[in-house]
């Protein structure tokens, strides 16, 4: 008898199968398939249409989905129904659709909709609890058969006349399915199997193996073995009617269901299948089979549907809700293993056969042979990772090594199951052990120790090479991640990236220094590192990406292994890749894996080419012989393509005016595969050399095209998974948009002739006038310009607020305008003709200065005037003023006639004089500011560094003295708190003061970024938030400068935090075209509509007064607002009162 195995719970060698009695282990599913929506959460049916269409039965109706949108059935048809909606594929991919209770009632899917089947009136009346309708055969061929407990009927393929079948319901109870055998029809009812003669059933027993129940399906699967499914158990035979094993019985996991839900299906060579039960999966090759427990998933313990679709994508329906999976590669334990000590995998270590030790943050677990048993547990809380067992590395006495962190170096006793911890020396935690030979190398952030085992043991941790290396590197500024010994007797030691560090490479007799968490010598020459910007290689003398089939790894990569083909496995923040075949495959939680952050031991690979993989979130497990994962490329089809109304394309040659010149089309692009991204490609085809456009991930199913230029056309379309694998390319015929009327060769030439014709006409016409009245217009035209001029220039000379003079020669004055006569407190009649020079107080000196004036005015042409600016000393009083004086005619009665206009220039000349004074004051106060910043710099910026470094130095020596601590802490906030405020204030000053030049250099972008955030996350851990860094695309290199990139990350971030009691702080990172553009998110208190008004200006906060909530100078968006605008970027900012805050800065790259 086979026993039984959950899936979750899946024993991990192929060879020697155990049940595992730790909590239960899962595959990765999808709760909320992409594009779906359901009525309700109650699935009773799944299906697929022949275009890649879901169709899904619930006890709300029928909807089906194309992967972007669901559609629900007409309500003209819905009608129809009385409550349930059963669905059917027949043979020939058309879907049917009935009522599952109720009165019979069958609908025929069909390309102008649903058509109707004819049913006899008595067949209409009749009410049953449960119907079924099947069908069997293809097209002509096909016969039908309709279940409703009180009638049984078939009919075949085109008849009108529906067959009654004589049978005693008592005995065979309600059909579940029709099969072919040998040209008869055998029926498998809920209590036996009867073959059809005519209109009787003949009772049938299979032959082979005896079948603990009748079977209620039997179906033959791709590789030719019918596989028969009954009440809690699967066969499987040669033929039909033939079954010779039974691989499968007692998995019925619920007996309360009144009415049984099973179904069987095929991918490849796996067989699934249910009954009244969890999905089992059965394997010709594997002894056992599996079944997948989704009690935690959905709170069920059966299943009501299941259905594996064209791509290998696994659906499951329940009473409970719709979940499916596209990738079967993986087995993981997640936060439902509750007998592990936390959900977090450290650490992994083989011990060979089935046993394996796992590490936690708090802890010490051995795996063996499917049981669980803790063999260390330290007294910190599970999330705490002061004593973290962060890797092992075996001796050849039997023993493992592992570190632990603050805890030390600790070993387990293989053969007495004991474990030892041997504490560090003071203030020093261990990141990393690796046995070396009779020695251990045990590093630290700071240190790197070579000591004995024996030695170890009697608690001395050896020689530090600390300082050997360092005058190695010439850089205190270390933190050491890893030592080992390399094959050619050098220790490699691995440092973190830092942008100090002047060198990646370094390299003595002794020692190879380089960056990164891990690495891997290769069998030719060099070796592999995984560092902070991804997989490298050192070969040659040289660093540089390690490309593999023409990619590359750019995440951060923690941890690297081989497998048993040899392919490479690189743990990343993102996953793992695989590295092998010729391909780059690459597994996160959106395919399989249980977590995406793989921790640095926990990546292992053992016999069977199956590997271990700790994540943060949980343990998954590869199984390379359990090749089930989603594969293939999405549907392609059009539903409808209208052109200008006309819905008819399929006729080769359609011809539409140029005013229908719109095309909408309707298409359907079936893919269900969510660990990729579903590409829409179109293109409208003129003369074949037009590119692809391409609509990532759509949203909806219509194009639109409108005011298309006449000519012909063909629309093409094709789908994909992120560019790689396309359906097939579909079209419509060739279709054309006939040009305007008006461009049209007949009615240009005809226009042509119309319009010459026209035009003689016209030249006639305007020679008769041109004779008649001619003259008389250009006459009257004349009269009316200079009526107008004269009116105009009457305007001006009245109503303008400068005073203006007429004179001959300059001497005597003819007339004067109002503001003139106002000007020099005269009235007009007592200027006219008199003397010009008796305006002036000095009559000899301005004498001389109007014959100068008249001489150069005498020398241009009539109408071209001459303008100044001078004190002119009126009889009323001297003014400053502008002087326009032009020449009207040359001899105006032997004289020269000028127009002089004059515009008093005194209170403008007085405010010019008042700002010329203040920009004085002003320069003077900006350098008494830059003085007093200098002070304050000086000050006291350099005594408080003092007081923080000694309070610091203090805490450090006086740590058991916990009231004085409390204290110094006081100080040591208020300092820091200060400093910071000063800083903010000197860097605002430089920037007023236009002191903070731009500075380009080269920078590989997203790892300038990560180091830039790494101390922000801190900050975010203090106040128990998550800083979540998304850079989007591989890293690139790009000038930018530094320093203000820095400030303006660090502000937005610490505002984000500052701000901000739960939840998250979002860093998003992502290049658009020659830009990179910085997203900050937070769900903190946000800002008000008002404050956002004045948010930019320095010293502003929401929260003021002594009382306010947060503390801070105010300056920091202001000074980010200035450096983005130095670097000639934007910044924008989105906030809602008590939702939070996204800010948004892009920034010009210059290429590197």
């Amino acid at each position: 008898m086979v026993k039984k195995i959950k899936l979750l719970l899946f024993a991990l060698w192929a060879c020697c199968l155990v049940q595992v009695e730790v909590s239960s282990q899962t595959f990765k599913y999808h709760l909320q398939p992409k594009g779906i929506r359901l009525p309700v959460q109650n699935i009773l049916q799944i299906e697929q249409d022949t275009l890649g269409q879901m169709w899904f039965s619930t006890t709300r109706g029928v909807v089906y989905s194309d992967g972007i949108q669901t559609f629900d059935l007409p309500d003209t048809l819905v009608r129809r129904f009385v409550y349930k909606i059963a669905i059917l594929k027949d043979e020939d991919g058309i879907m049917w659709l009935y009522n599952a209770s109720g009165t019979a009632a069958i609908f025929e899917g069909v390309p102008s909709g649903w058509k109707e089947e004819g049913l006899d009136e008595d067949l209409k009346e009749n009410f049953s609890n449960r119907i079924h309708f099947l069908t069997l055969g293809k097209k002509d061929q096909k016969c039908f058969f309709l279940d409703a407990g009180g009638f049984l009927v078939y009919w075949k393929y085109g008849e009108k006349v529906k067959h009654r079948i004589n049978r005693d319901y008592s005995q065979t109870g309600i059909l579940h399915s029709v099969l072919d055998l040998q040209g008869k029809v055998l029926l498998n009812f809920q209590n036996g199997a009867y073959l059809l003669q005519g209109d009787t059933l003949i009772p049938y027993q299979f032959r082979g193996v005896p079948l603990p129940s009748p079977p209620v399906l039997v179906k033959k699967s791709p590789s030719g073995t019918y596989y028969f499914l009954g009440n809690s158990y699967l066969a499987k035979g040669p033929a039909a009617e033939f079954p010779v094993e039974i691989v499968d019985e007692n998995f019925a996991s619920s007996e309360i269901v009144t009415s049984p839900y099973f179904s069987l299906d095929f991918y490849q060579d796996h067989v699934f299948y249910h009954y009244n039960s969890h999905f089992r999966r059965y394997h010709p090759k594997s002894p056992i089979p599996i079944e997948g427990d989704i009690t935690y998933l959905l709170k069920t313990n059966y299943l009501q549907a299941l259905f594996v679709d064209r791509e290998g994508i696994l659906w499951l329906g329940t009473a409970r809700g719709l979940a499916n999976t596209n990738n079967q590669l993986f087995q993981n334990f997640g936060n439902e293993s509750t007998q592990f000590l936390g959900e977090e995998i450290t650490a992994i270590h083989h011990l060979g056969d089935e046993s394996y030790l796992l590490g936690f943050n708090n802890g010490l677990q051995l795996w063996e042979k499917g049981s669980v048993r803790t063999v260390y547990q330290d007294s910190n809380p599970p999330g705490s990772p002061n004593q973290r067992i962060i890797n092992f590395s075996a001796d050849y006495d039997g023993n493992v090594w592992f570190s632990a962190n603050w805890g030390g170096v600790g070993k387990y006793d293989s053969r007495s199951g004991r474990v030892r911890i041997f504490a560090p020396p003071k203030g020093i935690n261990v990141s990393s052990v690796q046995v070396d030979g009779d020695s251990l190398l045990i590093t630290g952030p700071k240190n790197v120790f070579h000591t004995s085992r024996r030695a170890l043991e009697s608690g001395k941790y050896g020689k530090d090479l600390n300082g050997e290396i360092l005058k190695l590197i010439g850089n205190e500024s270390v933190y050491f991640r890893k030592a080992a010994r390399l094959k050619n007797g050098k220790i490699m030691v691995l440092r973190a990236s830092r942008l100090e560090n002047q060198y990646p490479i370094k390299e003595t007799g002794r020692y190879f220094l380089a960056e990164g968490y891990d690495f891997l010598e290769q069998e030719e020459t060099g070796f592999l590192l995984g560092t902070e910007y991804g997989l490298k290689i050192f070969r040659e003398g040289y660093v540089g990406y390690y490309i593999y089939s023409g990619k590359s790894v750019t995440h951060p990569v923690f941890t690297l292994t081989k497998d048993q083909e040899g392919q490479l496995w690189a743990g990343t923040d993102n996953g793992v890749y695989v590295l092998g075949n010729n391909q780059v495959r690459h597994f996160n939680e959106t395919n399989g894996l249980v977590g995406d952050e793989i921790n640095r031991g926990a990546l292992v690979a053992v016999a069977n080419g199956r590997v271990l993989i700790g994540t943060q979130k949980g343990l998954s497990i590869y199984y390379p012989d359990e090749m089930i994962s989603a594969q293939g490329a999405p549907k392609a089809y059009l539903r409808a393509v209208s052109l200008g109304g006309n819905l008819d394309l399929t006729a080769q040659g359609l011809r539409v005016p140029f005013s229908q010149n719109s095309l909408q089309v309707d298409f359907l692009a079936s893919g269900f595969n969510e660990s990729k991204g579903l590409w829409i490609h179109y293109r409208l085809v003129q003369s074949g050399e037009e590119e692809w456009q391409v609509i990532k991930d759509p949203r909806n199913s219509q194009l639109f095209f409108s005011n298309l230029p006449f000519g012909k056309y063909r629309f093409e379309l094709k789908s994909s998974y992120d560019g790689v694998d396309f359906s097939e390319v579909i079209s419509t015929p060739e279709f054309e948009i006939l040009a305007p009327f008006y461009l049209r060769p007949a009615f240009v030439l005809f226009s042509i002739l119309f319009l010459v014709g026209i035009g003689v006409l016209v030249s006639q016409l305007i020679r008769q006038l041109q004779k008649l009245g001619l003259l008389k217009s250009a006459v009257d035209n004349e009269n009316r310009s200079k009526l107008l001029a004269e009116k105009q220039f009457k305007n001006v000379w009245t109503n303008s607020q400068d005073g203006m003079i007429m004179t001959l020669n300059g001497k005597q004055i003819l007339t004067v305008n109002p503001a003139f006569a106002k000007l020099m407190n005269k009235e007009i009649s007592e200027l006219e003709n008199s003397s010009v020079s008796s305006l002036f107080t000095n009559p000899q000196r301005d004498e001389s200065y109007i014959g100068d004036l008249l001489r150069q005015l005498l020398g241009n042409a009539p109408g071209h005037g001459i303008t100044m600016e001078a004190t002119v000393d009126w009889k009323s009083g001297p003014l400053d003023m502008e002087i326009y004086t032009v020449l009207l005619e040359e001899n105006f009665k032997g004289q020269a006639l000028l127009l002089s206009v004059f515009k008093d220039l005194t209170a403008q000349k007085a405010v010019e004089n008042r700002l010329k004074e203040a920009k004085e004051k002003a320069e003077e106060a900006n350098r008494y500011k830059t003085s007093l910043l200098s002070n304050i710099s000086h000050e006291i910026r350099t005594p408080l560094n003092g007081i923080i470094g000694g309070t610091e130095h203090i805490i450090m020596n006086r740590a058991q003295d916990p009231e004085l601590l409390s204290q110094l802490d006081i100080i040591l906030h208020s300092g820091e708190r200060l400093l910071e405020t000063i800083n903010s204030l000197l860097d605002m000053a430089k920037l007023e003061a236009n002191k903070m030049p731009v500075s380009y250099s080269e920078t590989w972008i997203f790892a300038f970024l990560t180091l830039v955030l790494r101390p922000l996350e801190a900050l975010a851990n203090k106040k128990n938030l998550i800083l979540v860094r998304k850079f989007h695309g591989e890293d690139f290199l790009a000038k930018v400068d530094r320093r203000f990139v820095e400030i303006i990350v660090n502000n937005l971030v610490s505002n984000a935090v500052k701000y901000s009691d739960k939840g998250e702080v979002l860093v998003l990172a992502i290049r658009e075209g020659d830009h990179l553009v910085l997203e900050v998110s937070d769900s903190g208190v946000g800002m008000s509509d008002e404050f956002q008004e004045k948010m930019f200006d320095p010293f502003e906060q929401e929260s003021q007064g002594h009382d306010r909530l947060f503390e801070g100078t105010g300056l920091g968006l202001s000074i980010t607002k200035n450096l983005v605008q130095l670097l000639q970027g934007t910044i924008q900012i989105q906030s809602v009162k008590n939702l939070g805050t996204k800010v948004r800065v892009e920034i010009p790259l210059n290429e590197g």
